[in-house]
């Protein structure tokens, strides 16, 4: 018997103690400060202007990705301790749900997610990304970067420069079709005949354009006067094309006053297998080209050449995860805001209050 008893009193603080990690787990005071702490975290960690070292120290370090545990732990706890599908708890359990599927899968983003850069130039490829501590990543395909363009805002101002190089002086005039210019004080004069804003030769002596996009603007100038009399194509981005280095006037299409601000900037990429051509997309800034769990934006760019495009790469696997736990709060939530108070309306009312059968 005083065996029995002293078993007995030796089991009774191990339970004891069992209850209260059980009471601390599912404790929703925890969960209320570990939602705090977390969300501080993450304040922290989008203030800061490099985001490579938020993702290095903060979002895939060993401290936060155990934060993230901890509160995932304490959802489990809190969900099987309040666990119900009547239609009165329905919404809260569907919504603590969604929180515990949400923080999984930023717990499978910080452990399992893969991200990557390439600075890759027009015309080339590579099978290789390097992350934050510039350790190589294998990509299951190549990423070949056909095209690269900026677009900024019109800013600058297309005008036509014409040389007088005798008097080694110069006059700007406004791209104007139809109207004449006096070249100064002398006998020459000018008229800007047609503009096209992409120009191509449709047959021999006949011109056009192929879009209406400025992709190769020209126009067609007449030169009168004196010894000159002439009409010549100019190109804005081909100067001196079809030039006579012996003309006393020189013209010269030009775009002139300071670079506008940067509106865009657009890859053309395609993805390689086998030498066969698997996915492709023109991307930009929140534009990416996925294929195969992967995700390719538009992140940087050579701001002094324009040669070549930086490409962010990145695999994570708990995205979807996150976006369904989204989907169920809302879900719970709107249950129990709009529908909860339906249902427990209609059960609770009274028998004589409800429609007779007929």
């Amino acid at each position: 018997m005083e065996e029995k008893k002293s078993e007995g009193r030796q089991a009774r603080p191990q339970k004891t103690a069992a209850r209260r990690l059980v009471k601390t787990l599912s404790s929703v005071k925890l969960a209320v400060s570990l939602l705090v702490l977390i969300a501080v975290v993450m304040i922290v960690a989008t203030l800061l202007k490099n985001q490579a070292h938020a993702r290095r120290y903060i979002y895939h370090s060993w401290w936060f990705v155990s934060l993230l545990g901890l509160f995932c732990l304490n959802l489990i706890f809190c969900t099987v301790g309040r666990w119900s599908l009547r239609l009165r708890r329905l919404g809260t359990t569907v919504t603590h749900v969604g929180v515990l599927v949400m923080v999984a899968g930023a717990v499978i983003s910080s452990i399992w997610a893969q991200r990557g850069f390439i600075p890759l130039p027009i015309g080339q490829s590579s099978k290789l990304c390097y992350d934050d501590k510039q350790r190589p990543i294998q990509l299951p395909f190549e990423v070949h970067l056909d095209d690269f363009k900026v677009e900024r805002h019109a800013s600058q101002k297309e005008a036509l420069v014409v040389h007088l190089v005798k008097e080694k002086t110069a006059r700007v005039f406004p791209i104007r079709v139809g109207e004449e210019f006096e070249v100064g004080s002398g006998p020459y004069k000018i008229t800007i005949l047609r503009y096209e804003p992409d120009f191509v030769v449709l047959s021999k002596g006949d011109y056009g354009s192929r879009s209406k996009s400025p992709n190769n603007p020209a126009i067609l100038v007449r030169v009168s006067g004196g010894s000159q009399d002439r009409t010549e194509w100019v190109f804005l981005k081909f100067p001196g094309m079809h030039r006579d280095p012996n003309a006393d006037i020189v013209l010269d299409y030009r775009q002139i006053g300071a670079p506008g601000r940067v509106k865009d900037f657009k890859s053309s990429l395609r993805l390689l297998q086998d030498g066969q051509v698997v996915a492709s997309k023109t991307i930009e800034v929140n534009k990416p080209l996925k294929y195969a769990g992967w995700a390719i934006y538009q992140s940087s760019y050579d701001s002094i050449h324009e040669s070549w495009s930086g490409l962010e790469i990145a695999k994570d696997p708990g995205i979807p995860l996150v976006y369904l736990g989204f989907l169920l709060i809302t879900i719970g939530v709107l249950y129990g805001f709009y529908l909860r108070p339906l249902v427990v309306k209609k059960s609770t009312a009274p028998a004589g209050a409800r429609a007779p059968k007929t």
